[in-house]
């Protein structure tokens, strides 16, 4: 579980965090990193500079630059993160697992006599020049403060209008109600894993014995129009032809009965191929891969080439090359996906 905080002026983020801390949480600020660059540049560590240093950074190192800073130092599962002020850096921190912005918000007047009793170096003296400096954190330039962005961006408030027992209760709620939702809750897997994955799934539709191969067709809007596996021609009985890879006698293996995946994804579509891409888990066959162009379809995604260096792999990397079609072997990151037919919305 990864907090993100934010709020205006004495709105109680750290107060928060430190009540987070005491729960077992890992505290990090994007305003330690835009202090340590002050201290770098010989600055007194006033307001003014560290916001004019952090808007330089920014605009020169990517808006999103004290974001990545802190993900480098993150340890534990359970950690909260303050001083979050633009919109890049919210998109980056949001691409955690688990992430979620809370939104501390008070009373204008009431933020006020915080900030007078903590007496803090930098902080406004007047209610009137609270308010300016709040507008000045509210740029619309992509490299500045944009606190109203971020504010507005919270998935959770939490009003701190009460006592600081008040606010403990409050976060101590908001772990009870959070915590298990979050422990369950996955990042969805990428387009590439989801359609690989059907290539995957529907290989287990083979009877092969030795080599279970899927494919999965799509279109420019990511629609799936066209799945198929290998296996023998319609009407082909599995028990009245060969499965074997060697014999005396070519016929009697499976090499010249057997319809690859490809080819019966792109038979089983009754759809328009033009410029879609096949999955397939296995780099296709010069065969298959006449197929392919002849479809005109502009990219193969595959998961494994064991059969580099043969004649027909050499003949269909040459031909996909020179019809102009993208070959892209799939890094994935997702080692395995799990089906749960006990409960499925687990």
């Amino acid at each position: 579980m990864i907090i993100g905080v934010t709020g205006f002026y004495g709105s109680g983020k750290d107060t928060l965090a430190n009540h987070l801390e005491g729960q077992g949480f890992e505290h990090h600020s994007l305003s330690d990193e835009v202090r340590k660059e002050v201290l770098k540049n010989n600055l007194n560590l006033t307001r003014e500079n560290q916001i004019e240093i952090a808007n330089q950074i920014r605009k020169t190192k990517g808006s999103d630059y004290f974001a990545k800073k802190v993900i480098e130092k993150i340890e534990k599962n359970k950690t909260v993160i303050t001083s979050i002020r633009n919109e890049q850096e919210l998109l980056e921190l949001r691409k955690l697992d688990n992430f979620i912005l809370i939104n501390t918000v008070a009373p204008v007047r009431e933020r006020f006599d915080r900030i007078k009793k903590r007496k803090r170096y930098g902080d406004p003296k007047t209610l009137e020049e609270l308010k300016k400096k709040e507008k000045q954190e509210q740029s619309n330039n992509p490299s500045n403060q944009q606190l109203h962005i971020i504010t507005k961006s919270a998935d959770i408030i939490i009003n701190n209008n009460g006592t600081l027992k008040d606010l403990e209760n409050k976060i101590d709620k908001f772990l009870r109600d959070w915590e298990p939702k979050l422990s369950k809750k996955n990042k969805p897997i990428e387009w590439d894993t989801y359609f690989m994955g059907i290539a995957l799934l529907s290989a287990k539709r083979s009877k092969d014995p030795n080599t279970q191969v899927g494919a999965c067709i799509i279109n420019q809007e990511k629609k799936i129009i066209g799945i198929g596996y290998n296996g023998f021609p319609r009407g082909c009985p599995d028990d009245k032809l060969p499965w074997a890879r060697e014999a005396e006698n070519k016929n009697d293996t499976k090499y010249p009965y057997v319809v690859h995946a490809e080819a019966n994804a792109i038979l089983n579509s009754t759809r328009e191929l033009k410029n879609s891409k096949i999955y397939v888990a296995l780099f296709p066959c010069n065969e298959c891969a006449k197929l392919i162009i002849q479809s005109g379809m502009q990219e193969v995604i595959y998961l494994d080439d064991k059969y580099n260096g043969d004649d027909a792999h050499k003949a269909s990397i040459k031909l996909l090359k020179m019809a102009g079609i993208k070959i892209r072997k799939l890094e994935n990151k997702t080692n395995k996906i799990e089906l749960n037919f006990e409960n499925g919305l687990d």
